[in-house]
C-alpha cells in the first residue's frame, strides 16, 4: 500500500472524529469490507484499518487536550 493511502486513511479517520464518531465507526470493520467478504488479502485490510484508527486517535488525543 502505497504511503498516500495510509495518509488518506488517516485523514478519513482525522475527519470521522472530528464530525463526533467513534472509533467503532470505522468503515473497514463493516461487514462487507472485512476479508472474508472481499477477498483482500488480510494483511492489507489490517493496514488501512489500522490507518483509519490511527488517524481518528490522534485527532481524540488532540480533542481530549482542548480546555
Amino acid at each position: 500500500m502505497s504511503l498516500e493511502t495510509i495518509v488518506s486513511h488517516q485523514q478519513e479517520g482525522i475527519a470521522a472524529r472530528l464530525r463526533g464518531l467513534g472509533h467503532d465507526s470505522n468503515p473497514f470493520l463493516a461487514r462487507e469490507l472485512l476479508p472474508q467478504a472481499t477477498g483482500e488479502p488480510a494483511e492489507e485490510w489490517r493496514s488501512k484499518a489500522e490507518a483509519w484508527l490511527f488517524g481518528w486517535l490522534i485527532e481524540n488525543a488532540w480533542r481530549q487536550d482542548d480546555p
